[in-house]
């Protein structure tokens, strides 16, 4: 039996500025620590990382780094050296390095089917369109709403906060707004309120990030993307220490699916334009846990079964049954994604008879088993 390879000797580098790059980080090292392949250098501090690069390996015996590389000047400078580099960053156009990241154009179309389920009649796409990610999200978004005749109904803008109140203007009330980082959205949330609207009720305001401190920094909680930021890092280590072991170069970009919605107040919302679908939406969302029948949910809107049903389905897109359905899924991939909750747990939470009828319906929704989702999302192989 061959002996296995010692661990390669792999830096880690670390931009801080944002909670998704911290998270790359957890789910890089995380890799190295389950198997062994790799071990981590001491993180390079900030002075010398704009110094000789080439000497900081030389120095470190490095043999590969895992790093964010957000302009065509980084990636130049990193393949310079001459080893085995991944780049995290999803800033680029193109890049001659390696890239793992997300799929950004899902980003945005699962960001239009968030805000078109709150029943918006204009929707605002707040994002720099000269950052490659940016124009992913928003051709995701574009498209989306173009598959059901809304693209018309889309506004576009960017730039610093002071423009933010100008640009809500533009949009029709009730709106649906998405800012493609959380700190973005927050700025955007904070506009509405100056110009008189209400978040949620006149504008449902979405970010992307899932920031743990920008998520709960306003008194009206953030709705956000959770983005596969640990899973990342994880398949970037992965990626380095299969360069590293067979000497073969790869290109990429390798694109990660999203993780989903993690819907909170600032979308907490229905533009129904018919208060007993907004009632009947809002009662889903509420008690879908305890497995609600739909007698139960008309009641709460206040009409009768067959009234209720008609209304429902052409204003929200689904029978009250498929609602009740897809905010239990909604509440099981969280678990499944947060959680070392056992299957049948997870089923017994989520208002499921038992694990076998969860495990069917969740892969006729979604294409995978319970289990299958929870390593996908969790970084576990």
């Amino acid at each position: 039996m061959a002996k296995a390879p010692p661990p390669f000797r792999v830096q880690i580098v670390t931009d801080s500025r944002l909670a998704y790059f911290r998270e790359a980080v957890i789910g890089a090292r995380r890799f190295g620590f389950e198997t062994g392949r790799l071990e981590f250098v001491d993180r390079w501090l900030e002075p010398e990382l704009r110094g000789d690069l080439g000497r900081l390996v030389r120095r470190d015996r490095v043999a590969g780094i895992v790093a964010p590389l957000h302009t065509i000047a980084e990636e130049r400078r990193y393949a310079r050296l001459g080893i085995p580099v991944v780049n995290i960053s999803n800033a680029l156009p193109a890049s001659t390095i390696p890239v793992v990241t997300q799929d950004d154009v899902a980003v945005g179309r699962l960001a239009a089917q968030h805000l078109r389920l709150c029943g918006a009649r204009s929707f605002g796409f707040w994002g720099d369109l000269r950052q490659a990610y940016v124009r992913e999200r928003h051709a995701g978004f574009r498209d989306e709403l173009a598959r059901h005749g809304q693209e018309g109904a889309l506004w576009v803008g960017s730039g610093s906060d002071r423009r933010m109140g100008a640009w809500l203007g533009r949009l029709r009330r009730p709106a649906g707004v998405f800012a493609v980082l959380d700190e973005q959205a927050l700025g955007l949330m904070r506009a509405a309120r100056q110009a008189g609207w209400g978040v949620p009720d006149e504008v449902a305001v979405l970010g992307a990030g899932d920031d743990d401190f920008w998520v709960e920094f306003e008194s009206v909680p953030l709705s956000s993307i959770r983005l596969p930021a640990r899973r990342i890092g994880y398949e970037a280590a992965a990626l380095l220490a299969d360069q590293l072991e067979t000497g073969r170069r790869v290109r990429g970009p390798f694109r990660l699916p999203v993780e989903g919605v993690s819907a909170r107040r600032s979308t907490d919302v229905v533009f129904a334009g018919d208060p007993a679908v907004a009632r009947a939406v809002r009662f889903i969302r509420e008690h879908a846990l305890t497995n609600p029948y739909v007698e139960d949910v008309a009641r709460a809107a206040g009409l009768s079964r067959t009234a209720l049903q008609a209304r429902f389905r052409a204003l929200v897109g689904r029978t009250i049954l498929n609602e009740i359905q897809r905010t239990q899924l909604v509440r099981a991939q969280d678990l499944l994604t947060a959680s070392d909750l056992p299957i049948a747990v997870i089923a017994e939470r989520c208002a499921f008879p038992n694990s076998q009828r969860f495990s069917v319906v969740f892969r006729h929704r979604l294409g995978v088993t319970p289990s299958t989702y929870r390593r996908q999302h969790q970084g576990r192989d």
